[in-house]
């Protein structure tokens, strides 16, 4: 974990003396990193509801809209690290209309479990922006599906909407929910299980510092039945670089 979070400053550093070299070039780079009271992957904690620490680096190249990058967190099992790698490409419609498509891995390395932990997911996600309105509300909607999802657990298919507004003072109010619906194999069983969370948050940057805070909850299916890892209220503190 300590070599984790060194690698990752010394890494943050060094792309934002590469980002200061670019800022006209096609290709851009941005790193980001943040603190967290908990990480919660769907609607479940995967820090057993403690502090998570996480960073990613992204390369966009802005013609195409191409786009690579990887991401790691601090998690309660798997050797207590994941580490994502996705890629994609992703533009706009006109009139505020977004998309995106790609497909991201998730690994756990040093995990010897069986069944296996890493799995991989295809995902698209479409977007729309009400320029001009009142509190430029902003939806998205999106859908993942992975063909072997956590544990070996057979198709895993995952639809999400989210709603964003912009308040006074630059606070941010954030509306989300999200379904997932695991087939089932060696992890759950053949009986599967699906669920469905969701969350409250409120934002605001402060210069370089964004903080965020949220309230989550889910139904009783998100843990097996307690429900106790899946409701949180979740402080973060981050930035972007």
């Amino acid at each position: 974990m300590k070599k984790f979070v060194s690698s990752l400053i010394i890494a943050i550093f060094a792309l934002c003396a590469v980002q200061v070299q670019a800022e006209d070039s096609p290709h851009q780079f941005s790193a980001n990193v943040s603190m967290l009271t908990d990480y919660l992957y769907r609607g479940i904690s995967q820090t057993n509801e403690n502090f998570a620490l996480q960073g990613g680096f992204d390369y966009t190249h802005t013609p195409t809209g191409i786009y690579a990058g990887t991401w790691a967190s601090n998690v309660d099992f798997a050797e207590s690290l994941e580490i994502d790698v996705y890629g994609g490409i992703g533009g706009e419609l006109g009139s505020g209309i977004s998309w995106d498509v790609g497909g991201l891995y998730y690994a756990y390395p040093g995990s010897n479990a069986q069944p296996e932990e890493n799995f991989f997911e295809a995902y698209a996600n479409l977007g729309y922006t009400f320029s001009g309105v009142q509190l430029e509300p902003g939806v998205e909607v999106g859908v993942a599906y992975s063909p072997d999802f956590f544990g070996e657990d057979g198709d895993g298919v995952y639809v999400h909407g989210s709603l964003d507004l912009s308040l006074p003072y630059d606070f941010g109010l954030s509306f989300y929910v999200g379904h997932q619906d695991i087939e089932g194999d060696k992890l759950s069983g053949p009986a599967g299980f699906k669920y469905t969370h969701y969350s409250v948050g409120l934002s605001r940057s402060f210069g370089p510092l964004d903080l965020s805070v949220s309230w989550n909850d889910a139904s009783n299916e998100c843990d097996g039945g307690s429900n106790e890892l899946c409701q949180a209220v979740v402080f973060s503190m981050g930035s972007s670089f």
